[in-house]
Parts: structure tokens; C-alpha cells; sequence
């Protein structure tokens, strides 16, 4: 017979560890968890209860309490699948239930931690990010909960995001501005809204220096973002995503330093007088630019793109002659990425009307194939002062669909003194390739660093910034590729530092 161990009682002078602990820890191992688990801490110890109201910042998000299941259901009905209608059904069933089960859950969580302490309690936060179901019984509670975190705790940088539910579309959430005393509003410094109403007044919101919209409703007027721009005195960055609208054509006339436009509904943005703009990212599909006055405009970000059911023919002619007037009226950029993206791309040849004076480095992705890639020396003549050039090919085993095919121009060769770094990710030894090659080396004085690469990628950081990145495949290249390669590279003016074929 086994013997039973006895289990020593604990002494009530014994310490209790977990409490024991300094403050400073405990902050620093609840800075690791998400909002969710940090609040559970409070069962461990009468102490812990206590540190996380100390935590700078709060997410509130109802994907951290949904079931894994949901989200694949979701993208497979995104996809329409299943095709069987009655599964289909049931698969839409299942997936209401949980949002409303779900939201319920997150409203009472939230209530709880409303009314701790009687509601009393003191909170110093600096960010609030919420995420959640419109519902018709959560909107009271999330509305206390935005009017206590702006008002009361000192929270400066609020993102509210309002999920779409499948179940029941529901009228975009409208941002409680009427609860929020003066003193927060003059607080808040950065403001986030998804599928949300836009504040009725924007102009006591004296601190705000940044703005992203996402998901606005097509029934928003055109004059709701513009008065945005002429309200917030104070606005250095805007961001749009998904926003659609009533009208077409957008006018932008601030003081604002970045401006990214990812996949609006704008067919003609308009850039009037923006002095102090320094970065700008235009990521859409529709978009035709008309420049102003940008005269401090240094990162720029473009990508042309043609969705697959869009069939424009001819080709647009506002996507050659807007990118050329636009590097035209920019003598202060310095770096740009060009991307073409869609499935349908096109792009024409024409030489630039203005030099690019200052541009420094200069990325061109996402090239199809069967384009004339020696088109991409046009900026070399065009921008003297460039000291990086990388280009990406994009990989793919059938020829891309395209509107048109680039064809370089003649130009006269010159020589250029700056350019010390060439990469190229997809070069095939094709005879186009070849002759750009042999025309950089030939005339790149000053060339230091060569990459040559059959396969890899662009690794993005953030919207103007980047790194070229190899493929995980080993790509050999034979000694007669390798042999023409030196040959080439050697008859140049001056050897290079560096020279890398993968």
C-alpha cells in the first residue's frame, strides 16, 4: 500500500510570494500580455489587482475572446464556400450566434471592469485601442467606456474599430463627441476610427496630430473629409483606407507632413497646397493625382494597379502622363517607390519632363516579366544624383496579362557619377536585361555594389523604406552565365567592391 504524503498546512506567517514581488516587475511581466490576461492576474494576489490599473495602455479587442473557428468560417464564406446552400445557411447560423454570444461576453467584461472598486477607480492610461460588434445593447457600454478613458484616465492616442457583423449589418457606429468633456478632446492626440462616424466638430480636438480613417461608408460626402483638413489646425498625418465616398474627386489644401491613401474610392485626388508635406503613399487603384504646390515632398510611395474586372481600352492615358507630371513638380524628392501591382498593368515610355534633381534611391517592384526592363534607365538619365537603384521582377510561371508592354526610348548615354549600388531580383540574362546591365556598368563611374539575383523578394518596412531579400531557393548559375556576367562587369570603368550572383 502506497504511502499518502502529508501536506504541511501553510503557516499564516508564511510570505506570499507572488505578492511579494516589487511593483516594477509585476509591471514589466503584465507589459508582455495582452489586456486580457493582464486583467486575470488579479486572481493570483489581492496585489496584482491592483498594478494593472497602472498599465499605459488598453486593448479591448472582441477577436482576442472569439473561437478560432469563427474566422476560417468567415473567410470561407468571403469565398463563397460552400456551394451547397444549405450548409451554407447553417455555416451563417453558427457564425451569428457567435457574435452575439461573443459581444455579450465583451460587454459584461467590460462593465465589470467599468464598476471595480465602484466604479472609482483611478486609471492613468495613455492609449485606448477598442475593437468590437455593433450591436444595439453594446453601444451603451462602449460609449462609457470611451467618455471614461478620454475623459478621466488621460488617454491620448484612441482607436476605435467597429467589426462588420455578418448577422445583422448595422448602421456605422457613431463616436460619442457629445460625451466627452473639453478637456479630453483638447487631449487626444492621435485618433483612429474604422466604420465609425466622423465627430460632428473637429475643430475642438486641439491636440490632434494624427487621423486615420478606415472603412467610411460610400455614403460619406466629400465635404466630410475636407472639412477634416481645414478643422484639425494641428494635423500632421492623415490616413485613409477603404474609404469611400459620394463624390470622386478629393481636394486636399493642409499643413499636414504625411498623407497615405490606401484603396479609397477616389477617381481624382487633387494635392492644391500642401508647403509642408514630406511623405506621401498613394496605394489605390482608382486614383489620378493633380499636383500643386508640394514643395518639401521627400518619400514617396506610388502603385499603379487595374483591378481584373476593369478592362479599359485603350489604355488609361492619366497613367503615364499623372506619373510624369507628378515626378516633374516634386524637385525635392528623394526617395521613391514605384510598385505596379493587378493582375492588368500598364504603363507608358515617355521620357520625364523635369529632372529628379535630388532623388537618391529609387525602387521599381513588381515588374512583369515581359516588360522592357531597360525602360528603368530613363531615370538614371533623368536623375542624376541617384546613388541607389533597385529593381524587382516579379516571378511568375505564366506571362503576366498586361494593357501594354514597356519599350525604352532612345537616349543619349552619359555618364553617371553618383550610382553605387545596383540590385536586381529576377534577372534571367534576357537580351533586354543585358543591355540595361551593360549600359550601368559602362556608365556607373562610381558603381560599388552589384547584386545580381534570380529569385527573391522586397521586404518592406513601413511605406518608404525597404530591404531586397534573396530567395530561400538555391538558384545556380552555370559558368557560362557566370563567365558572360565578369566579362561584362570588368569591361566597366573601375572595378567593383562587391559582386553577388545568387
Amino acid at each position: 500500500m502506497p504511502r499518502l504524503r502529508r501536506v504541511r498546512p501553510r503557516r499564516a506567517s508564511e510570505e506570499d510570494r507572488l505578492s511579494a514581488l516589487p511593483d516594477g516587475l509585476i509591471r514589466r511581466i503584465l507589459t508582455k500580455l495582452d489586456t486580457r490576461s493582464a486583467l486575470s492576474t488579479a486572481v493570483l494576489a489581492r496585489r496584482w489587482a491592483r498594478v494593472p490599473r497602472d498599465l499605459p495602455a488598453y486593448d479591448f479587442m472582441v477577436s482576442d475572446v472569439l473561437p478560432p473557428q469563427y474566422d476560417r468560417t468567415v473567410a470561407l464564406r468571403r469565398r463563397n464556400l460552400p456551394r451547397d446552400v444549405a450548409l451554407a445557411r447553417v455555416l451563417d447560423g453558427l457564425m451569428a450566434s457567435c457574435e452575439v454570444s461573443t459581444m455579450r461576453a465583451f460587454v459584461d467584461g467590460i462593465t465589470g471592469f467599468l464598476d471595480a472598486d465602484g466604479g472609482k477607480a483611478r486609471r492613468c492610461v495613455d492609449t485606448l485601442r477598442l475593437e468590437f460588434f455593433q450591436t444595439n445593447d453594446g453601444g451603451g457600454v462602449v460609449d462609457r467606456l470611451i467618455a471614461d478613458a478620454v475623459g478621466a484616465w488621460g488617454v491620448e492616442d484612441l482607436e476605435v474599430v467597429v467589426r462588420p457583423a455578418s448577422h445583422a449589418p448595422a448602421p456605422a457606429y457613431s463616436f460619442p463627441h457629445g460625451r466627452l468633456k473639453d478637456g479630453g478632446r483638447s487631449r487626444l492626440r492621435s485618433l483612429t476610427l474604422g466604420n465609425c462616424t466622423i465627430p460632428p466638430k473637429l475643430d475642438c480636438y486641439d491636440a490632434l496630430t494624427t487621423l486615420v480613417l478606415r472603412d467610411m461608408p460610400a455614403s460619406t460626402p466629400v465635404g466630410v473629409y475636407e472639412r477634416v483638413l481645414s478643422d484639425c489646425a494641428r494635423l500632421q498625418v492623415l490616413h485613409l483606407t477603404s474609404c469611400l465616398c459620394a463624390d470622386d474627386r478629393l481636394v486636399v489644401c493642409s499643413g499636414i507632413r504625411e498623407l497615405v491613401v490606401d484603396a479609397c474610392s477616389f477617381m481624382v485626388i487633387e494635392l492644391r497646397d500642401l508647403p509642408m508635406l514630406a511623405r506621401l503613399a498613394c496605394l489605390t487603384n482608382t486614383v489620378e493625382l493633380v499636383f500643386g504646390s508640394v514643395p518639401c515632398l521627400t518619400h514617396t510611395n506610388l502603385s499603379f494597379s487595374v483591378e481584373e474586372d476593369t478592362l479599359v481600352l485603350p489604355p488609361r492615358p492619366h497613367h503615364h502622363d499623372e506619373l510624369n507630371h507628378f515626378l516633374g513638380t516634386s524637385p525635392t524628392m528623394a526617395n521613391l517607390v514605384i510598385r505596379f501591382t493587378g493582375s492588368k498593368r500598364w504603363i507608358g515610355s515617355e521620357e520625364l519632363d523635369k529632372p529628379l534633381l535630388h532623388l537618391k534611391r529609387l525602387l521599381i517592384a513588381d515588374l512583369p516579366s515581359n516588360w522592357d526592363v531597360s525602360w528603368t534607365h530613363t531615370f538614371l538619365v533623368e536623375a542624376p544624383s541617384l546613388e541607389v537603384l533597385h529593381i524587382h521582377v516579379a516571378h511568375s510561371e505564366e506571362v503576366p496579362e498586361s494593357f501594354g508592354i514597356i519599350w525604352s526610348t532612345a537616349s543619349p548615354t552619359q555618364c553617371h557619377p553618383h550610382m553605387k549600388e545596383l540590385v536586381f531580383i529576377g534577372f534571367t540574362l534576357t537580351r533586354r536585361q543585358m543591355q540595361l546591365l551593360k549600359y550601368l556598368v559602362s556608365t556607373c563611374t562610381s558603381l560599388q555594389r552589384l547584386v545580381l539575383l534570380k529569385d527573391g523578394h522586397v521586404r518592406y518596412d513601413g511605406l518608404w523604406d525597404w530591404d531586397m531579400v534573396g530567395g530561400q531557393q538555391e538558384c545556380q548559375w552555370t559558368d557560362h552565365d557566370k563567365r558572360a556576367l565578369r566579362r561584362m562587369i570588368k569591361s566597366g570603368p573601375r572595378p567593383l567592391v562587391q559582386l553577388i550572383l545568387a
